[in-house]
């Protein structure tokens, strides 16, 4: 009998978000799909339309926020904070728990030279369970961008 292969973060990883804002810079596609676009627009008090028109963009036949033409920001980033973090896309919300950034324990370290809250001070040891639950949401984000 074959036994499954433990991911190498089996003993769990250490993560807190500090809100540093290092995620949202440089060029980097924030992907929205219909519901999320709705829901971020009633979070911030917003009529979608005005939501559409000042923040998203059409790309590639997907919808992504808008980014600062000059860097590639993300256009709510300011001053290195995320002005709507509380209503933040799920991309956003699952990050690390990225399949690229778990692919490996070299593309996990890529991530925390970026990231001060991967292994850093104040993070917290997220068990594989929480990880696995990360990555189901970040992948069902995935396959509704596509439609």
């Amino acid at each position: 009998m074959v036994q499954s292969k433990e991911p190498w973060y089996a003993a769990g990883l250490k993560f807190v978000c500090t809100g540093c804002g290092a995620c949202c810079t440089g060029s980097g596609r924030v992907w929205l799909h219909d519901r999320e676009i709705t829901d971020i627009a009633e979070k911030l008090d917003l009529p979608v339309t005005q939501f559409v028109d000042e923040s998203i963009t059409r790309l590639e036949g997907r919808w992504a926020l808008k980014e600062n033409p000059q860097n590639g920001d993300c256009c709510f980033l300011k001053e290195g904070r995320c002005l709507i973090y509380h209503a933040r896309p799920r991309q956003c919300r699952t990050f690390p728990w990225w399949p690229s950034t778990l692919q490996s324990e070299e593309r996990w370290q890529e991530a925390k030279r970026i990231c001060e809250g991967i292994e850093g001070q104040e993070a917290e040891l997220v068990p594989l369970n929480e990880i696995q639950s990360q990555l189901a949401e970040e992948q069902k984000g995935r396959r509704q961008w596509k439609r």
